[in-house]
């Protein structure tokens, strides 16, 4: 080959990989640009409400009611879309694309996010009625959580680590009880397993979405458990709590170990990765997004005789 041949050859092989980074480039760009409008939009947190209920029917052996999903995907758009409202102080320093999609659409935002409220509602209705009172365990929640119960005494929004164990008993009574209402069988340790392994999961994740918020919380006088015990600490205690659920997995199906086994693996990486802030996006995905890659890895762990 001459070397005139050699050098052609090589500018093509250089052009055509700078293409390919460059096509690269756009498409991560571009997924980045839709995963920023799902995370800020309230959209993809609602994802996690519906596979997080299904996952909760999974674990308690029973054929996931996708209607009951869907109610749950639309009751945590609606309480989710309408906590940015409240918090937008906060996300000008800790989500600033957050901040920027509000701006100019608060009216909107509510009006959406109560008739997303109730069309969760009337799903629910249509489909056990008795399970009414559940979907708005959230929303009596938030209203107790930011309401002074007794004069001269701080709300409970002002107590340390709170909002953490409201977020998480909230989330865990809805994803389990949903489910349980189906449950021909009596309510056993089997039930009890399962709504402590959701409310230890989602308190993990609501504390490393403390760390990811360190500096607008402190900013604003917000005392969380990073702020008051220091990233070291706070890892440990989320490292020690995720332990403790090992033990569930005594009281689950036989069928079931293993994908909850992952789950409890998968916590250990994610809260070691994420004890430092990291990309919101990639916070988002990974720690919000473990529900639906539980339920997708299920079938390919059956698939593979696993569970």
């Amino acid at each position: 080959m001459s070397v005139f041949a050699a050098l052609s050859l090589r500018q093509v092989i250089e052009k055509r990989s700078c293409q390919m980074y460059g096509q690269f480039n756009e498409f991560t760009n571009l997924f980045k640009r839709i995963f920023t409008f799902l995370m800020v939009s309230s959209l993809f947190i609602a994802s996690t409400g519906f596979f997080e209920t299904y996952l909760g029917y999974l674990l308690l052996g029973v054929t996931p009611n996708i209607l009951d999903c869907f109610a749950v995907f639309l009751m945590t758009f609606s309480v989710y879309s309408l906590d940015k409202i409240t918090d937008s102080n906060e996300d000008v320093i800790n989500m600033p694309e957050r901040s920027n999609f509000l701006s100019g659409r608060r009216k909107f935002v509510q009006c959406y996010s109560l008739t997303a409220y109730t069309l969760s509602a009337l799903l629910i209705l249509m489909d056990k009625p008795l399970a009414l009172p559940i979907i708005f365990i959230p929303l009596a929640a938030n209203a107790v959580y930011g309401s002074r119960l007794i004069p001269g005494m701080p709300r409970l929004k002002d107590v340390p680590v709170v909002k953490n164990f409201v977020v998480a008993i909230s989330w865990a009574l809805v994803t389990t009880l949903l489910p349980v209402m189906q449950m021909t069988s009596k309510i056993g340790s089997l039930t009890a397993s399962v709504l402590y392994f959701m409310l230890a999961k989602v308190f993990i994740n609501a504390v490393l979405f403390d760390v990811r918020d360190v500096k607008g919380d402190r900013e604003m006088g917000v005392r969380t458990m990073p702020i008051l015990l220091g990233l070291r600490k706070t890892t440990a205690i989320l490292l020690g709590l995720n332990s403790t659920l090992l033990a569930c997995l005594v009281h689950m199906e036989s069928t079931l170990r293993p994908l909850a086994l992952i789950m409890v693996l998968y916590g250990y990486v994610y809260i070691l990765y994420f004890s430092e802030r990291r990309s919101p996006i990639a916070l988002d995905f990974f720690v919000d997004g473990q529900w639906m890659i539980a339920v997708i890895l299920f079938p390919v762990l059956k698939g593979f005789g696993l569970p």
